[in-house]
Protein backbone atom coordinates (compact mmCIF):
# COMPACT_ATOMS: atom_id res chain seq x y z
CA UNK A 1 0.00 0.00 0.00
CA UNK A 2 2.21 2.70 -1.10
CA UNK A 3 1.56 6.21 -0.20
CA UNK A 4 2.67 7.17 -3.61
CA UNK A 5 2.65 5.65 -7.27
CA UNK A 6 5.52 6.85 -9.86
CA UNK A 7 4.48 6.34 -13.62
CA UNK A 8 6.50 6.86 -16.00
CA UNK A 9 4.39 7.34 -19.71
CA UNK A 10 2.70 4.13 -19.04
CA UNK A 11 -0.22 4.56 -21.69
CA UNK A 12 2.50 5.55 -24.43
CA UNK A 13 2.41 2.00 -26.40
CA UNK A 14 -1.17 2.03 -26.39
CA UNK A 15 -3.73 2.48 -29.32
CA UNK A 16 -5.86 5.55 -29.19
CA UNK A 17 -9.50 3.40 -27.90
CA UNK A 18 -7.28 1.56 -24.70
CA UNK A 19 -5.49 4.53 -24.09
CA UNK A 20 -8.61 6.64 -23.72
CA UNK A 21 -10.17 3.21 -21.67
CA UNK A 22 -6.99 3.24 -19.35
CA UNK A 23 -7.29 7.33 -18.86
CA UNK A 24 -10.25 6.50 -17.18
CA UNK A 25 -9.77 3.52 -15.41
CA UNK A 26 -6.05 5.05 -13.87
CA UNK A 27 -8.35 8.32 -13.08
CA UNK A 28 -10.86 5.52 -10.79
CA UNK A 29 -8.24 3.92 -9.25
CA UNK A 30 -6.72 7.31 -7.93
CA UNK A 31 -9.75 8.35 -6.47
CA UNK A 32 -10.80 4.80 -4.79
CA UNK A 33 -7.11 4.44 -3.26
CA UNK A 34 -6.58 8.23 -2.50
CA UNK A 35 -2.77 7.90 -3.26
CA UNK A 36 -0.01 10.21 -4.54
CA UNK A 37 0.50 9.20 -8.43
CA UNK A 38 3.62 11.26 -9.69
CA UNK A 39 2.43 10.54 -13.66
CA UNK A 40 5.00 11.38 -16.81
CA UNK A 41 3.47 11.92 -20.10
CA UNK A 42 4.23 14.49 -23.27
CA UNK A 43 0.71 14.11 -24.00
CA UNK A 44 -1.07 17.17 -22.84
CA UNK A 45 -4.37 15.24 -23.20
CA UNK A 46 -3.71 13.22 -20.05
CA UNK A 47 -2.29 15.58 -18.31
CA UNK A 48 -5.39 17.73 -19.01
CA UNK A 49 -7.70 15.03 -18.36
CA UNK A 50 -6.04 13.05 -15.52
CA UNK A 51 -4.74 16.12 -13.19
CA UNK A 52 -5.02 17.67 -9.93
CA UNK A 53 -2.18 19.59 -10.85
CA UNK A 54 -0.37 19.78 -13.62
CA UNK A 55 4.03 20.69 -13.65
CA UNK A 56 5.36 21.88 -16.77
CA UNK A 57 9.08 21.00 -17.72
CA UNK A 58 10.97 22.17 -20.24
CA UNK A 59 14.39 21.01 -20.54
CA UNK A 60 14.84 20.35 -17.06
CA UNK A 61 13.31 23.47 -16.00
CA UNK A 62 9.86 24.17 -14.41
CA UNK A 63 7.81 26.74 -16.89
CA UNK A 64 4.31 26.41 -14.51
CA UNK A 65 2.84 24.37 -12.24
CA UNK A 66 -1.07 24.82 -11.54
CA UNK A 67 -4.28 23.09 -11.92
CA UNK A 68 -5.07 22.12 -15.71
CA UNK A 69 -7.54 25.32 -16.08
CA UNK A 70 -5.47 27.66 -14.63
CA UNK A 71 -2.24 26.88 -17.19
CA UNK A 72 -4.95 26.44 -20.31
CA UNK A 73 -6.80 30.03 -19.11
CA UNK A 74 -3.28 31.83 -18.03
CA UNK A 75 -0.32 30.08 -19.17
CA UNK A 76 2.85 32.12 -17.39
CA UNK A 77 4.86 31.63 -21.34
CA UNK A 78 4.90 31.02 -24.85
CA UNK A 79 5.74 27.57 -23.95
CA UNK A 80 3.30 26.60 -21.52
CA UNK A 81 0.44 28.04 -24.10
CA UNK A 82 1.77 25.84 -26.97
CA UNK A 83 1.74 22.57 -24.77
CA UNK A 84 -1.76 22.60 -23.28
CA UNK A 85 -4.43 22.56 -25.71
CA UNK A 86 -5.20 20.93 -28.56
CA UNK A 87 -5.31 21.48 -31.51
CA UNK A 88 -2.73 24.07 -30.10
CA UNK A 89 -2.42 28.18 -30.00
CA UNK A 90 -1.78 29.75 -33.26
CA UNK A 91 0.73 32.77 -33.02
CA UNK A 92 1.31 35.89 -34.49
CA UNK A 93 4.27 38.06 -34.64
CA UNK A 94 3.39 42.09 -33.71
CA UNK A 95 4.54 45.03 -32.65
CA UNK A 96 3.45 47.63 -29.85
CA UNK A 97 2.84 50.95 -30.99
CA UNK A 98 1.24 52.87 -28.20
CA UNK A 99 0.55 52.08 -24.60
CA UNK A 100 -1.69 53.98 -21.84
CA UNK A 101 -1.69 52.54 -18.59
CA UNK A 102 -2.22 48.37 -19.44
CA UNK A 103 -4.22 49.35 -23.11
CA UNK A 104 -1.92 48.70 -25.87
CA UNK A 105 -2.27 49.05 -29.56
CA UNK A 106 -0.47 46.37 -30.81
CA UNK A 107 0.09 46.57 -34.73
CA UNK A 108 -0.81 42.27 -36.64
CA UNK A 109 0.64 42.49 -40.52
CA UNK A 110 -2.41 42.07 -42.10
CA UNK A 111 -4.72 42.67 -39.34
CA UNK A 112 -4.44 46.61 -38.74
CA UNK A 113 -4.22 47.45 -34.93
CA UNK A 114 -5.29 45.31 -32.55
CA UNK A 115 -6.32 46.95 -28.76
CA UNK A 116 -5.07 44.41 -25.62
CA UNK A 117 -4.77 44.68 -22.30
CA UNK A 118 -1.11 44.16 -21.19
CA UNK A 119 1.23 44.40 -18.19
CA UNK A 120 5.13 45.60 -18.81
CA UNK A 121 5.23 46.41 -22.54
CA UNK A 122 6.69 49.54 -24.13
CA UNK A 123 6.02 51.14 -27.66
CA UNK A 124 8.12 49.39 -30.18
CA UNK A 125 8.43 46.21 -28.09
CA UNK A 126 8.29 42.98 -30.15
CA UNK A 127 5.08 40.88 -29.04
CA UNK A 128 3.59 37.37 -30.36
CA UNK A 129 0.02 37.48 -30.37
CA UNK A 130 -1.30 34.29 -28.91
CA UNK A 131 -4.82 32.56 -30.13
CA UNK A 132 -6.58 29.35 -29.04
CA UNK A 133 -8.15 27.48 -32.40
CA UNK A 134 -11.26 27.00 -30.31
CA UNK A 135 -11.40 30.96 -29.50
CA UNK A 136 -11.99 31.55 -33.09
CA UNK A 137 -15.49 32.07 -34.47
CA UNK A 138 -16.91 31.71 -37.75
CA UNK A 139 -19.43 34.55 -37.21
CA UNK A 140 -19.35 37.59 -35.08
CA UNK A 141 -19.44 37.28 -31.33
CA UNK A 142 -20.85 40.34 -30.25
CA UNK A 143 -18.40 41.60 -28.11
CA UNK A 144 -15.25 43.44 -28.70
CA UNK A 145 -13.62 41.05 -31.17
CA UNK A 146 -10.44 40.76 -33.87
CA UNK A 147 -11.36 39.81 -37.45
CA UNK A 148 -8.97 38.43 -39.96
CA UNK A 149 -9.48 37.28 -43.70
CA UNK A 150 -7.94 33.70 -43.75
CA UNK A 151 -7.89 31.41 -47.03
CA UNK A 152 -8.84 28.09 -45.38
CA UNK A 153 -6.55 25.38 -47.66
CA UNK A 154 -7.45 22.24 -45.59
CA UNK A 155 -10.54 21.05 -43.67
CA UNK A 156 -10.97 18.04 -41.58
CA UNK A 157 -14.62 17.53 -40.81
CA UNK A 158 -14.92 15.29 -37.31
CA UNK A 159 -18.45 15.31 -36.58
CA UNK A 160 -18.77 17.13 -33.48
CA UNK A 161 -16.21 19.84 -34.89
CA UNK A 162 -14.43 21.30 -37.91
CA UNK A 163 -10.69 21.59 -37.82
CA UNK A 164 -9.63 24.40 -40.32
CA UNK A 165 -5.99 24.76 -41.37
CA UNK A 166 -5.53 28.65 -42.90
CA UNK A 167 -3.31 31.04 -44.34
CA UNK A 168 -3.36 34.37 -42.82
CA UNK A 169 -0.77 37.41 -44.33
CA UNK A 170 1.50 34.81 -45.02
CA UNK A 171 1.36 32.54 -42.12
CA UNK A 172 -0.42 30.00 -41.05
CA UNK A 173 -3.70 29.79 -38.54
CA UNK A 174 -5.50 27.01 -37.11
CA UNK A 175 -9.21 27.63 -36.31
CA UNK A 176 -11.51 25.02 -34.21
CA UNK A 177 -15.47 25.32 -35.32
CA UNK A 178 -18.40 23.63 -33.60
CA UNK A 179 -20.79 21.38 -35.54
CA UNK A 180 -20.26 21.20 -39.40
CA UNK A 181 -20.77 24.82 -41.15
CA UNK A 182 -20.67 25.06 -44.85
CA UNK A 183 -16.10 25.70 -45.49
CA UNK A 184 -14.99 25.80 -49.16
CA UNK A 185 -11.61 25.28 -49.22
CA UNK A 186 -9.60 27.93 -51.33
CA UNK A 187 -12.52 30.50 -50.63
CA UNK A 188 -12.05 33.46 -48.43
CA UNK A 189 -13.11 33.30 -44.83
CA UNK A 190 -13.77 36.18 -42.19
CA UNK A 191 -13.12 34.99 -38.54
CA UNK A 192 -13.94 36.54 -35.44
CA UNK A 193 -11.69 36.18 -31.90
CA UNK A 194 -12.59 38.20 -28.84
CA UNK A 195 -10.30 40.18 -27.45
CA UNK A 196 -10.36 38.73 -24.25
CA UNK A 197 -9.68 35.21 -25.68
CA UNK A 198 -6.64 36.86 -26.81
CA UNK A 199 -2.91 36.26 -25.17
CA UNK A 200 0.26 38.49 -25.66
CA UNK A 201 3.69 37.48 -25.01
CA UNK A 202 6.68 39.56 -25.20
CA UNK A 203 10.17 38.97 -26.69
CA UNK A 204 11.79 36.49 -24.13
CA UNK A 205 8.12 34.50 -24.36
CA UNK A 206 6.99 35.86 -20.98
CA UNK A 207 3.04 36.50 -20.66
CA UNK A 208 2.40 40.18 -20.47
CA UNK A 209 -1.88 40.16 -21.03
CA UNK A 210 -3.08 41.89 -17.90
CA UNK A 211 -4.73 39.98 -15.32
CA UNK A 212 -8.47 38.54 -16.05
Amino acid sequence: KPEIFLMDEPLSNLDAALRMEMRSELTRLHKRLGSTMVYVTHDQLEAMTMADRIVVLNAGKVEQVGRPMDLYHHPRNRFVAGFIGSPPMNFIDGTVTAVNGTAASIQVPGAGALQLDVEGLAAGDKVTVGIRPEAISATPTGVPELALSVIPHTVERLGLHVIVYAQFSGAALTCLFGGDPSLPEGEALTVHIPLSDIHAFDAAGNARTASR
